[in-house]
């Protein structure tokens, strides 16, 4: 079965350019003199490409998810999947579903991520969603996203991996002292992160989010980053949340992508929801740009820790949810396989 749906909520369409003919085209001077200016400006737009600043402009994005479903001695699988999030800086143009299971949409309660529910048979079965994205650079916003609840209490509390009290929360306090206002406070936890932790993802415990464990060890990947910042945000009274999506490798029109990449929002009062990508800053060495600002090179999926989907699974909450998860007959499925792709699109052509 296949379904698609789509509207471009950026506005109407372009209408795409006529395609230029190619017979006789280059068989006089100015034919020639033609040529020569295509060619020119495909080095020249490749180059841009190769060099592009993902701070600087728009993006459209066509992501392929797919998901593959091992064969289970059950009556019935269920598989969740999320959907792309949507806010002033994201949007979903168009979604394409290719299954043979039962499908339909539904919301996680607590922070209202959307996503797909698939039902079926014993399998094995796959699934192929394609989704085309438009996405520029993000500030700071009042606005929480499409479904996503936008009272900043919801993300004030401890998550199972992210504790607010102890040894972190008296860090936390001795990095703010003397911070006035909500963004001094964010920026000294940043920079407290930055400056301590490396990008290291060798041997075991990093991935999981554990804020004291990234505390203690000084390392990790996004995920350890920004669960440590969100911990010591959150432990000083800031309201901060964890959001998770897919990485665009900059300088590549197509390609495939290896895995997620996170981030963290903290909320000031005096001007909603501030992102910050500290791993990325970390990597980078472009410190003041990634707090407060993201690039266009990400497709965002949902927001939170500890989450119960919907209709609720009957395994443990998820950690975090960017990869399918799946259960035969009640039971966490093993040997879901995933696989994720992008292409660049041209805005002009849709």
């Amino acid at each position: 079965m296949t379904a698609r749906l789509s509207g471009d909520r950026f506005g109407k369409p372009r209408t795409p350019s006529a395609p230029v003919a190619a017979a006789g085209f280059g068989g006089s001077e100015l034919g020639r003199f033609l040529v020569r200016v295509v060619a020119l400006a495909l080095l020249l737009s490749r180059a841009a490409l190769a060099g592009e600043d993902p701070f600087a402009g728009a993006a459209r994005y066509e992501l392929v998810y797919r998901v593959e479903l091992p064969a289970a001695s059950a009556s019935e699988v269920a598989v969740w999947v999320p959907y792309p999030s949507e806010d002033d800086f994201q949007k979903v143009l168009e979604m394409r579903v290719e299954t043979g299971l039962r499908w339909r949409f539904t919301a996680e309660r607590r922070f209202g991520n959307r996503l797909l529910y698939f039902r079926g048979g014993r399998g094995p079965s796959q699934i192929l969603l394609t989704y085309r994205v438009a996405r520029r650079p993000s500030g700071g916003s009042r606005s929480s996203g499409r479904g996503t609840p936008r009272d900043p209490e919801l993300y004030r509390a401890a998550d199972a991996l992210v504790p607010i009290d102890g040894s972190i929360a008296l860090l936390a306090r001795r990095r703010v002292r003397g911070c006035s206002t909500d963004a001094r406070k964010a920026r000294a936890l940043y920079n407290h992160v930055v400056s301590t932790l490396r990008y290291d993802k060798q041997g075991e415990g990093w991935g999981r989010g554990d804020a004291l464990w990234a505390c203690t060890s000084q390392r990790g990947n996004c995920t350890d980053f920004h669960s440590l910042f969100i911990a010591m945000a959150r432990s000083v009274g800031l309201p901060a949340r964890f959001v998770i999506g897919f990485p665009i490798p900059q300088g590549a029109g197509d390609g495939a992508i290896s895995g997620y990449h996170c981030w963290a929002e903290y909320f000031d009062r005096a001007s909603g929801w501030v992102p910050v990508d500290i791993s990325e800053a970390r990597k980078s060495g472009r410190v003041d740009a990634y707090f407060g600002h993201l690039p266009e090179d990400r497709v965002q999926f949902t927001v939170g820790r500890d989450l119960v989907l919907e209709p609720p699974q009957k395994g443990a909450p998820l950690n975090f949810f960017i990869y399918p998860y799946a259960e035969a007959d009640g039971k966490p499925l093993d040997g879901v396989r995933s696989r994720f792709s992008f292409r660049r699109v041209d805005a002009r052509k849709g």
